[in-house]
């Protein structure tokens, strides 16, 4: 394949966005893929991102700035218990529709300036309405890694084909929204939690 000149960041990193939807894990997308579907050398990508490292920050950027506008998005208009539920869900349909992305979302930003900017952004609209339920620092971190995992274990249990048995899958996301709900509701305080907007 002939080398093709003048490869733009813009080009790289919608060939690996492309790679990583095709590979559906982070971890399965190599700079060769990546370069190839280019039509360049692979040394000629490092012009872009710094070997495999970079482009795993390269694509957690992308995909936390994709999830950002999928929960904002959600939040926005509601409050309370129905934004919390509106933003669960988000996750839940990021992780179903864009295995990928989710799997490279979750990058820990360890001093990186723009990942933890990236991070802040996805996390704020549940934080912001967990603070106004009244839940202090501790019990929000502890119930945000809930959620995480719920949603991760779920996905990753959805792509690798685990769940075989009736009813489907989109009916347990029903109960994995009403457990995660439930269990805000006993962390908030007994009965409903407030409805009425931050």
């Amino acid at each position: 394949m002939a080398a093709r000149r003048g490869v733009t960041a813009d080009q790289v990193v919608a060939a690996a966005l492309a790679v990583l939807d095709e590979a559906g894990r982070v971890t399965d997308v190599r700079p060769a893929a990546v370069a190839k579907r280019l039509g360049i050398r692979s040394q000629s990508l490092y012009a872009h991102v710094d070997g495999a490292a970079g482009l795993r920050r390269l694509l957690a950027l992308r995909s936390l700035d994709d999830l950002a506008e999928a929960v904002t998005t959600a939040a926005v208009g509601r409050s309370g218990r129905d934004a919390a539920e509106a933003v669960v869900r988000a996750h839940l349909s990021f992780a179903l529709a864009y295995p990928g992305r989710f799997s490279a979302a979750i990058h820990p930003p360890g001093g990186d300036p723009d990942l933890e900017a990236a991070v802040n952004r996805v996390s704020r609209p549940l934080q912001t309405v967990l603070q106004f339920l009244g839940l202090d620092d501790g019990p929000r971190v502890h119930w945000t890694r809930l959620q995480l995992a719920v949603t991760a274990g779920f996905a990753s249990l959805v792509h690798g084909e685990q769940l075989t048995l009736a009813p489907g899958a989109d009916d347990t996301v029903e109960h994995l929204v009403a457990m995660l709900l439930g269990h805000l509701d006993d962390m908030v305080g007994a009965g409903p939690l407030v409805t009425s907007g931050p």
